[in-house]
């Protein structure tokens, strides 16, 4: 009996780490304008999310998490990692992205799509996804290959922006 319930345990183990590899809707670097994958792609549910950040992870289950992705990209000696946030509506994702952003960064990211950058860093909203893309070194310049990632990821998010650009 011992054995059927380990094997049972095993399998779900196995299932449970096989379920946590996905790319969902972040694609591959080929697709988004010749960067190389890095690592396999994870993908994280409200059972797993904790496994990936240690601390902070209530914040997004607060607000209607449903699914994170998370993918790595490199080009040359710079290396980045997207983190796809899917909450249950864009009221949530607005709301993660208000607490979360830097109002004097924020900019034009895409047409019609505000976004707080900063040299390392990008976040911003839309639809129920709330976007991070980062570079992997903290003490990186402005590089336009973070900005060309993050607008590629963001042009390809279903959904209205939660802020557009002032007019």
């Amino acid at each position: 009996m011992r054995r059927i319930g380990g094997a049972a345990a095993a399998c779900m183990l196995l299932l449970g780490l096989w379920a946590c590899r996905g790319a969902g809707p972040l694609p591959s670097g080929a697709e988004l304008g010749g960067l190389a994958d890095v690592d396999q792609p994870e993908s994280y549910s409200g059972a797993t999310l904790y496994t990936y950040m240690d601390g902070g992870a209530d914040l997004y289950v607060n607000q209607g998490f449903s699914k994170l992705y998370v993918r790595r990209y490199a080009r040359g000696n710079e290396h980045f990692v997207v983190e796809l946030y899917e909450m249950n509506d864009a009221t949530g994702a607005s709301h993660i992205y208000q607490g979360s952003r830097r109002p004097n960064a924020e900019k034009e990211l895409a047409s019609g799509c505000i976004a707080s950058v900063t040299p390392a860093e990008i976040l911003t909203a839309r639809g129920r996804n709330y976007l991070v893309v980062r570079n992997e070194d903290p003490l990186a310049k402005q590089s336009d290959g973070l900005i060309e990632l993050g607008r590629n990821v963001l042009n390809r998010l279903p959904g209205a922006c939660a802020f557009a650009p002032k007019k």
